[in-house]
């Protein structure tokens, strides 16, 4: 089988599916950028995320289709996450040219799908992201003084929140930042934070193995506002490290209510309490709830159908 992998975000999700496939014998070719000569030439026509690319692929009156006509054989495939559903651009796609329309988050599913005009042609799935726990070490770990920060360094993330964590625990502990984007007012503001409440922060704006970055690190703080996952949650479970979870609208249907935290004291007692620390629970959930090959067998069966 032929497929078309369009990922404007260059494989950060869709890499796990490009290698699966080859590794089953199928012809993959990737693009960042909507190219109609490869929706041509696939069989299957894979979208990750609902921005600009299937905009323009899903209307045959585009630009890009008047020395080419749109086809109409193919079996198109839109995964949507969180942020092309809350800034509006999945609900600009023309789903008459749709197939099949994932979703990886059941509340984002709940909230978004009434809004999107969908015909009787798109079919609508719910699969869960999956960990391969295979990829990560795990160890029976102990509480200690090694925090973990890692995404973008945006607004949804909120890395001043854990500033303001870091700045109610003992200044024994260190955070560890992986991530881009502090620039401008931002890197004055956090740099000025850090100076003043004298708490340890160590930034990183890349990592090349996130596995061995997270070895000698005893806890994942994740403050973001908004997730449909949080990917790294799960990857340092696997490992056995203690998830700190915000809780972002709709971790409930994600992560155990036990897991996550609302206020800033919330936060510093389920770092600072050693009773509660449990490796092999935090693997066990991820292997019942995120099995890898389960997802990658739901999505062979919408390329297969």
């Amino acid at each position: 089988m032929k497929i078309s992998i369009t990922d404007e975000c260059q494989g950060k999700f869709s890499n796990i599916l490009k290698d699966h496939w080859q590794g089953q014998g199928h012809e993959v070719i990737f693009d960042k950028y909507f190219d109609p000569k490869k929706i041509l030439w696939a069989d299957v026509c894979f979208f990750d995320w609902g921005g600009n690319n299937i905009q323009r692929a899903s209307y045959p009156e585009d630009a890009f289709w008047k020395e080419i006509s749109q086809p109409q054989n193919k079996n198109v495939i839109l995964r949507t996450h969180d942020i092309d559903l809350w800034a509006g651009s999945t609900q600009r796609v023309n789903f008459n040219w749709v197939n099949n329309l994932v979703f990886v988050g059941p509340h984002l599913m709940d909230r978004f799908l009434p809004e999107l005009k969908l015909t009787e042609k798109t079919k609508v799935h719910f699969i869960k992201h999956g960990i391969d726990t295979n990829k990560f070490t795990f160890q029976i770990r102990q509480p200690g003084h090694n925090i973990a920060w890692i995404g973008n360094i945006n607004e949804a993330k909120n890395l001043q929140l854990a500033l303001y964590v870091m700045a109610e625990l003992p200044r024994y502990y260190t955070l560890h930042v992986v991530g881009k984007g502090l620039s401008s007012w931002k890197k004055y503001y956090v740099e000025n934070y850090i100076k003043d409440t004298g708490i340890n922060v160590q930034f990183s704006e890349y990592v090349e193995n996130v596995n061995d970055f997270l070895e000698d690190k005893n806890y994942l703080l994740n403050t973001s506002g908004k997730e449909a996952f949080g990917f790294v949650i799960g990857e340092s479970c696997a490992k056995g490290i203690k998830p700190i979870i915000h809780n972002f609208w709709g971790s409930s249907n994600v992560w155990p209510v036990g897991w996550t935290w609302n206020t800033v004291q919330d936060a510093v007692r389920m770092i600072t309490n050693p009773n509660i620390y449990n490796s092999k629970k935090y693997k066990n959930y991820i292997e019942q709830n995120y099995p890898f090959q389960k997802m990658l067998d739901e999505y062979n069966n919408i390329i297969n159908n």
